[in-house]
Formats: structure tokens, sequence, C-alpha cells
């Protein structure tokens, strides 16, 4: 369950739009939505522009290039020293190969996640400086590394930092230090990731820009896409022409791994879900330097040998991911209270260290909490973590970080490593932590605006592929079918998804349910429901069409108040953890009416699985029939009823993340709401708390 968030349109400023520049009404829409107001700000989006900020723009990066030229002047062994994610290992391969190009004495090197983790580290120095390398060229990383550049100095090597990540208070000591975030920067764009600024320095060490675009925009296009930096500004033109590359591209590997992949339409989401994942696979459950092979080989026969072997790599990550998100579903059904908690922090030494990260994310968008995942596969553990928008997850961790050996991040992502024996204390100081705030941000749904079925045309999607390329910072469009009727479930593609028919007075639509068995599917045809869809061009037979696709399904806007609901949900939730706090729980003990009922329209139902929000429609429905001098009953109490009578035997009773499993059972007596221990636990909070 999401919350959405619809903005208001300010339809003065379209008509403003409209009327200065002549385009279309639902162009002008978008932009204002998206805050792109400005004549320059207007074509500076729908007009693409080579990345062509000057990058001497950026601090010490004129420093670095005239660093790195003396360098290749006179021979020094140069190292590119890079990072094991798909943007390290792209920015890595497009520097290295540029200095090979010039003919630079360079080599390159990339640490291993398990056994040297992320940036520099002393062996490695070590290591290079038997090598006789004398410049190390740091890409994606080095910003951090404040002791290992000083040990670098001490054996006279020279090392030139280009990072994205935000300093510490202090800069390493290095020759140069190219970093955006650097405290002191003042150039007009900084959302690069590493490859990002990796081309920035190349345009620095070349005169001729347009060669370095033709040579090295495809592969900072698809780290820009892969390491989840705004597809803004000079990003989004990256990101727009290096795809244009992409689909020309002279590299042999890469042209394989693409092919490979079945990609359909090379997009950004194509880069973010198919490409991307492909080499970050390498650096996860294997070695980084595999898929470094695929983009910088000439040999077909390697190229081949390689995309075979990161193929393989990435249907065992998926494999892994799986099991994880198996074990934890398992684990929070075995523990519920543990799902229950504002953070859900889980650890196994079954975990692999390499993909707990991406299945952080995949909890947060299940369960609607930060999450962080710790693998316990040394007695040095790593963890990795992900947020909701509004709970800065690294300033959580850095506030409980007396237990940890190293953490780093940002708001929506953490890494971390701790000892084993520590995991339970610093799962103790998250959770007093999280539970000193009032409310915890709700897992959100950001809608661009509502749209009547009744207007939608094809040219609507001719207008949204002027916006590509999408993804963070310039999102894909989400609009909101609203008050529709559902006339009609479709099984299909075997029963694991659903084409749902809804209608709007006379336009009727179709809308496809991915990954939702029908058994699965709360809602019932002749209800009226929210959707929020996507829409994209599907070619049948030669045949272009709308194709929509549900990411999130509500009952009706003016059934239920979903932002309250939501936060009551979680209010029980810091109840059954054993926080109680009456400003939001209430004073309010539930009445034998208002269990009867909850328990008379079960009775009446032959149905067994509910969403919460179903299910709280219904009961309020039930409840204006019979009873309608009671108050409504809301979801802190209705969960807290159907726990009451799960522990009175009245029904068996599951809650899960999605739906409640509710079985009603025989019951020959009667039982008293007070003798429930849970009745009681809330009856002496309410107590105390007066």
């Amino acid at each position: 369950m999401k919350n959405w968030i619809i903005p208001e349109l300010d339809k003065q400023k379209i008509r403003e739009l409209q009327a200065l520049y002549g385009l279309p009404v639902f162009t002008c829409m978008l932009l204002t939505i998206r805050g792109i107001t400005t004549k320059e700000e207007i074509e500076r989006f729908l007009n693409f522009q080579s990345p062509s900020d000057d990058p001497s723009e950026i601090k010490d990066m004129k420093r670095a290039a005239n660093r790195i030229t003396n360098a290749v002047m006179h021979g020094e062994k140069i190292c590119v020293y890079g990072d094991f994610d798909c943007d390290g290992i792209s920015a890595t391969a497009m520097l290295y190969s540029y200095l090979e190009s010039v003919f630079a004495d360079v080599m390159y090197y990339i640490p291993d996640r398990n056994s040297e983790g992320y940036g520099m580290n002393i062996k490695a120095v070590d290591y290079l400086h038997k090598k006789g390398v004398k410049l190390i060229i740091t890409v994606d990383n080095g910003i951090l590394a404040i002791d290992e550049i000083d040990y670098a100095r001490s054996l006279f090597m020279d090392v030139v930092v280009t990072d994205h990540h935000k300093p510490k208070d202090i800069l390493p000591r290095a020759y140069a230090v190219v970093d955006p975030h650097r405290s002191d920067e003042t150039c007009r764009y900084r959302d690069y990731c590493g490859a990002g600024l990796v081309l920035k320095l190349l345009c620095a060490l070349e005169n001729d820009s347009d060669m370095i675009m033709e040579n090295y925009l495809e592969l900072a296009a698809i780290a820009t896409v892969a390491d989840l930096v705004p597809l803004t500004g000079e990003n989004r033109d990256i990101v727009k022409q290096g795809l244009v590359y992409l689909g020309n591209s002279e590299r042999i590997g890469l042209n394989e791994l693409v092919n490979s992949a079945d990609v359909k339409k090379l997009n950004a989401g194509a880069i973010g879900f198919k490409i991307g994942p492909r080499i970050n696979a390498a650096g996860r459950l294997g070695s980084p330097y595999d898929a470094l092979d695929i983009l910088l080989t000439e040999n077909e026969m390697v190229a081949s040998e390689r995309t075979v072997k990161l193929n393989k790599l990435n249907s065992l990550r998926q494999e892994l991911e799986e099991k994880i998100m198996t074990d934890i579903d398992r684990m929070l059904m075995q523990r519920p209270e543990l799902m229950y908690k504002r953070v859900i922090i889980l650890s196994s030494p079954d975990w692999n260290p390499g993909v707990v990260g991406i299945a952080a994310n995949k909890v947060v968008e299940k369960y609607g909490k930060p999450a962080i995942l710790i693998s316990e596969t040394n007695d040095v553990c790593k963890g990795s973590g992900r947020s909701v928008a509004g709970f800065s997850l690294v300033d959580a961790v850095f506030a409980c970080s007396k237990k940890l050996l190293r953490v780093g991040g940002h708001p929506m992502a953490v890494g971390l490593s701790i000892k084993r024996e520590d995991i339970d204390s610093f799962i103790n100081d998250m959770d007093n932590y999280a539970n000193s705030f009032e409310l915890m941000p709700l897992l959100t749904l950001r809608i661009d605006t509502s749209l009547n079925p009744e207007v939608i045309d094809f040219s609507m999607l001719e207008q949204i592929e002027a916006f590509e390329p999408f993804g963070i910072g310039n999102p894909t469009p989400v609009f909101a079918i609203t008050n529709a009727a559902l006339d009609k479930i479709t099984p299909v593609g075997n029963g694991n998804h659903l084409k749902l028919s809804v209608s709007r007075k006379r336009a009727r639509i179709n809308i496809m349910k991915f990954f939702t068995k029908q058994e699965e599917f709360q809602y019932s045809e002749g209800m009226i429901l929210d959707i929020a869809v996507t829409m994209e061009k599907n070619s049948f037979r030669g045949v272009d069409d709308i194709s929509f696709i549900a990411k999130d399904i509500r009952l009706s806007r003016g059934s239920l108040d979903y932002e309250k609901l939501m936060y009551e949900i979680q209010n029980y939730d810091l109840f059954l953890s054993g926080v109680f706090r009456s400003s939001v729980h209430g004073d309010k003990l539930p009445v034998r009416d208002e269990f009867k009922v909850v328990y008379i329209y079960l009775l009446k139902k032959k149905k067994t699985i509910f969403s919460v929000d179903f299910l709280l429609y219904e009961i309020e429905n039930c409840r204006k029939n019979i009873m309608p001098e009671l108050q409504p009953i809301g979801a802190f109490k209705l969960l807290f009823i159907l726990d009451m009578m799960k522990e009175l035997g009245f029904i068996d009773y599951k809650r899960c993340v999605d739906r409640l499993e509710i079985v009603l059972k025989e019951v020959k007596e009667k039982r008293d709401i007070a003798s429930s221990a849970l009745y009681k636990k809330l009856k002496e909070e309410i107590g105390n708390a007066g």
C-alpha cells in the first residue's frame, strides 16, 4: 500500500506555456508538473544538447588533466583504480582505454568486493608501488581514502581523485581532488556519476570533444542510469545521446551483451533492468574484471565467453534474490514482531553480501518500511540498507554507529560492516532511534495527474516520449484513472497476470496487472477503483495501440482516507512492538458491538483473503447498515479486534504484508473480550497514559 501524492495542476501556468510556445496542452501540463516552466528550461529539456559544460569549471580538473598529461609524456606508470559496480567498471574502461589510445603506460586495478571492500586500501597501494606505479587515478572512489592517499604519498606516488560521492569534513591530500560535491565547489552541474565525471575529465584531456563523445558516451550513459543519479540537466543529455551511440556501438563485447539480454527497445529502462544488472552481477558474485573485459575486448571469442559468464551470474543473482525474499517472508511470518518494527533489520549466514542491497530495496517496496539486511558469512558481517523518502537512513545509522566498523551512504541507501556479536545491540539502537519519531514517513507513489480515459489518445504517447529518458529525477509519468468501474477480471499468461477491463462513463480500457494471480487480487467485479497507470505503445501485427500498466490499485478516493489508514496501521505496529502513545493510539478500547459488527460481516462472507482497505470499507458499510449509532471503526481498532478474535479462538488469522487471511472457526460458547490478554494490555496502557 502506498500513499498517493497527486499535485494540484497550475492551470494558469499551463495556459501561459501553451500561448507562449505553441506546445500541446498535455506537454505543457507535464512540463508544469515537473517544474520546467522558463523558456531556457523548456528548450534545454526538449531539445537535446551535447554534454557541453566546460569541464574546467570543476575544481582541480585542470590540475588533474595537467598531471595526467605530464605522466603520459614522461612514460610514468599510471594505474586507473576503479570500483566493482557498473559505474566504477564503466569509468575504469573509459579512462583506461583512452590512456591506452594515447600510448600511456597504464594498468587498471579493481578491489575485490569481499576480501578488500570498497575504495582504496593499503595492501593495494603496496601492490601498485611494487608494480612501479607513479600515478594513481581513482574513478568512482577515493574521496574518503584519507589514510590510504597519505600512505601513497609516503611512497612518492601521486594520486588524482575523481569521485562523485560526498566527502567528509576534510579532503584527502591528493595531487588533485575532482569531486563536484566538494564544499568549495562552484560548478553549475554536480550530479554526475563516476563515469560521467570521467567523461568530463576526458574532455579536459582532449581538445576534440566530439571524438570523446563518439567513443565513450555510451559507457557514460550506461553508468549514469545504473548508478541511479538524477536524469536531469547534463546527465539527461549524456543518456539521451549515449543511447544513440549504444545502438551503433563499435564495442564488440558491449554489442554481444546487449544482444544476449533480449533488449526489445533500447532505452533507459533496458539499461536499468537488463544491461546494468549484468555488469553489476560480475562485481557482486564473480570478478569485476569479467565485465571490464566485455567493455574493452576486441576479440569476439572473449566477448562471447564473458557474456555467457555474466548472463549466468545475473541468473544466479536473481535466484539468490528470490531465496533471500523467501527467507525474509518466512522469518517475518515466524516472528511477526520483526515486521512491526519501524525499520526492518534482518540477518542470515545464508545471504550473499553482494546481493543484500538489491533485496533490501525489494523489502522496502513490499513492506513499506526502511530495511537493512546483513550477511553473516564472516565474523565481520556486511550489511546494506534502503529507505523510504523522508527518513534519512544514513543519519539513522550514523546515530547508531558505535558498534559499526565501517559505514557510508546517503539518505536512501547505506552500507555497513559490523561484528556478528554486535548485531543485536545495533538493532536495539536502531529501534530506539526510529521510535523517537512521532510518525514515520509513508511509502509514497507520486502521480503526475488524474486523466479522464475519454480524452486519452495516441498523441499523448508521442508527447510522453519527448520526456525520455526516464529515471531518477525524471520518472516515467504515472497517471490516476479515478472512479473506474471494474467490469471484468481476466487471467492471462497462464494465470500469472490479470487483464482488468474498466469503464468510466462511455470510455472502456484494459489495464494489465502483472505478476498477480486472480486468487491474490483483492477487488471484485463491480467495485469502483482508482488505478495508477503508466502508458506505453504496444505494437501487434503492425497495429499500434496504447497499453495501460497498473502501478497501484485502491478503492475509489471517496471511500477511504488512505493517508489516515496507513498511519493507523503504522501506529498499530508501534503498539504491537511495545510502544504506546495515547496521542496516536487514542484512549478508546473496542466495545462489544464493534467486535460484533466485524464478526457478523465475516460470518456472511465466504472470502478468506482481504486487503486492509477492502475489509475496512466493507466493515464500515456493514456498521452503517446494522449499527449506525456506532462510530466508524478505524484501521487500528480493526486490526486490534482481529488479533483479539484470533486469541479468543473465533478465527484463524494471518496478517501478511499485503493481505489478511481469515478463516472463521466454529464457536459454541460465549467468550468475554475482556479476558483477552491483548485487550488487557491496551487497557493497562490507556490507564498508565491517563
